[in-house]
Order: C-alpha cells, then structure tokens, then sequence
C-alpha cells in the first residue's frame, strides 16, 4: 500500500505554478461541492492532466459548519446533478453524509442509495466508529471495497480510531481518513487515503509547515506563524523570525523552492506562503510512505 495525501478544495493558480516547479510531483486533489469555485471547471476539465488523483468531498462539512459555499445551501440533488456532470473525471467520490452525528446513520444510508441510484457510485462515511449507536462499519463493509472515515467524536481517541482502520484492512478493504494529515497520527496507521486543507488554512491563519525531523526527530512537524499574525498563547505556536532554526529555514526555502523571505511579506504574499505549505504536504505523503514501510504495512496490507 502507498498512501496517498489529498490536498484539499485546491486553487488552479498553485497548481499550475507549483506543477511548473516540480513536474514530476504527485499531486493529488480532493474537491469539494460545499466550496465549488471557478478553479474547480479549470481543474475538473481543461487541466485534468496536471493531476494524479482527483477526488470530490460532497460538502457535507461545509453544509454543518459554513452552510455550504459563500453561505450558498447545497442539496442532495444538486450534488447527484453535479456528480452526473463530472463522475467521470473522479477517481472516487463521498456520499452525501449531512448527518454527523453517532446516530446518523439511517440518513446518510437513504442518501448513499439514492445517489447510487442515479448511477452514482460513492464512497460510505462512517461517523459511529464502534457501533455506540449502530454498526454502521459492520453494515457497509458487507457491500464496499473503500470506507471513509469521517468527522466523529471518536477521531480523536487513538485506540478507537486505529481499531477501525484495523477492523476495515483486515477485512480487505481501503480507507480514507477525513480530514487529518499529521504525521506522527498517520505513520502507525495503515491508511491508504487521507487529506488536508492545511496547504491553505495554514495561510489564512498565519502558519508556515516546517518538517524538522534533524532537530527534533520525535515531533518531526515544526509548524510557526508569520509575524503578521499574532504568536498563538494557547498552544505556544511562536513566529518565524523568532524561530531558533530561522537560518536554516530561510536556507530551505531558498534552496528547495527559490523562495525568499521577501517573498513571503511582499505583494504575492499569500501566493508563495501556499506554495511553502503545497511543497510540505506532497513531500508528508513521501514522509509518511517511508514509516509505513518501516512498519511493514507494504507487505501486511499490499
């Protein structure tokens, strides 16, 4: 096996400069219905070529948490309509799943027959991991060869989490884990998909992605703020320039992306910062690889 990391609702514009940088890199790409864009058109259509892996998210965390694009409502029909439009152009795509909580599953149930109706095919998101309310994982490992874990309170508890993922590759079957991408969380678990939006939401609140593993091997993701944005006190984030590897970091960027420090206060700030974050993400995936292979699951789970 040989995860792959999706970076999330992508823009065309880092795409095709950070494709122009690296052309052998493997990008992989997960849309998002909840957060459709003019990029998404460029990207689904014209530049499909540019990308490895493209995927489509529904927007079902969009539609709990924002009420879907630019405060914009989306619907199960409009997605089946979308679907309809561009399935071909996906490697996968997720239910319809508007129902996030324990007890969800009956909805999210009639939504995933529905779609698959139309002829869609899409992939189950589990949101009761343990079956406290239903044995939704029991009841779509019968009939699917890809589950998705998605948001649930039980995310975050480490030995829940990894024995759904272990539950669903040993009964022979793919997972993607929604929403997360740290490192020291993904290299214990035999995970085949997971994705990120931290290539942007870095950027938007402040963050620089900085893979450290030479000075602190054990917490390998440095993660700084730039000095526009206040240092964060709850979790003792502190800013770029006041960093004790600023010189070496400044070197990387430099050597790695011909990026310069002005470049990340100038006009396109904003620009290169989500080039810093894209480069840290593509190369996690290679990172994350490596330690499933020290861990074996290349021959466990091939």
């Amino acid at each position: 096996m040989q995860i792959k990391i999706y970076l999330s609702s992508f823009s065309f514009d880092i795409l095709a400069e950070y494709r122009n940088m690296f052309k052998d890199a493997e990008i992989n790409i997960l849309l998002s219905y909840g957060t459709t864009s003019s990029d998404y058109y460029s990207m689904i259509e014209k530049n499909r070529g540019m990308i490895n892996s493209l995927i489509l998210d529904s927007g079902a965390f969009s539609l709990n948490n924002i009420e879907g694009s630019n405060g914009k409502p989306i619907s199960i029909d409009g997605f089946i309509a979308y679907c309809k439009t561009f399935q071909e152009r996906f490697d996968f795509i997720f239910n319809f799943d508007e129902d996030f909580h324990l007890d969800g599953f009956e909805k999210n149930y009639k939504n995933q027959k529905k779609i698959e109706a139309a002829g869609i095919k899409v992939v189950p998101v589990v949101h009761d991991y343990i079956g406290e309310e239903v044995a939704e994982l029991d009841e779509y490992l019968k009939s699917y060869d890809l589950i998705s874990l998605g948001f649930s309170k039980h995310k975050n508890d480490k030995q829940k989490l990894a024995a759904a993922v272990l539950k669903i590759k040993q009964a022979n079957k793919k997972v993607h884990l929604l929403g997360v991408s740290a490192y020291n969380r993904l290299k214990n678990l035999p995970v085949d998909y997971s994705d990120s939006s931290n290539w942007a939401q870095g950027q938007i609140f402040g963050f620089m992605y900085y893979w450290n593993a030479k000075n602190t091997p054990n917490d390998p993701e440095l993660t700084l703020r730039f000095k526009d944005f206040e240092p964060n006190k709850a979790t003792g984030i502190k800013h770029l320039d006041g960093s004790p590897y600023f010189d070496e970091i400044i070197e990387y960027l430099k050597n790695e992306l011909g990026i310069s420090y002005q470049n990340l206060y100038g006009q396109n700030a904003t620009f290169y910062r989500q080039l810093v974050n894209t480069h840290y993400f593509v190369k996690l995936q290679d990172r994350v690889r490596e330690a499933h292979i020290a861990n074996g699951f290349d021959t466990l789970y091939p």
